[in-house]
């Protein structure tokens, strides 16, 4: 199984993103409405194929959405994982 961290602290995912640490918490400095275009960029690139991938890491509803996007038609099953309950199956085809 694949697993994707979406948290900011994934170099590929937020390539071309501003990112600070403020009080030992990292916060995207770019605006949304354009790090939605550079993940998508940057997920898009990403070489990512398989039977099965797991999403986790604190990240905002959004960049979810894109990933999610980006990957479900690219594995058989795409599980989410917020670190707490355990893997959850949100989509399979194939």
């Amino acid at each position: 199984m694949t697993f994707l961290n979406l948290g900011l602290t994934n170099e590929d995912l937020y390539k071309h993103c501003e990112i600070e640490g403020v009080a030992g918490r990292l916060n995207l400095k770019t605006p949304i409405s354009e790090a939605v275009h550079t993940v998508g960029k940057n997920i898009a690139k990403m070489n990512l194929h398989g039977d099965a991938i797991t999403l986790t890491g604190p990240m905002a509803v959004w960049a979810y959405l894109i990933v999610f996007h980006a990957v479900v038609h690219r594995f058989a099953k795409v599980y989410y994982d917020d670190g707490r309950s355990g893997p959850v199956l949100v989509a399979a085809h194939g």
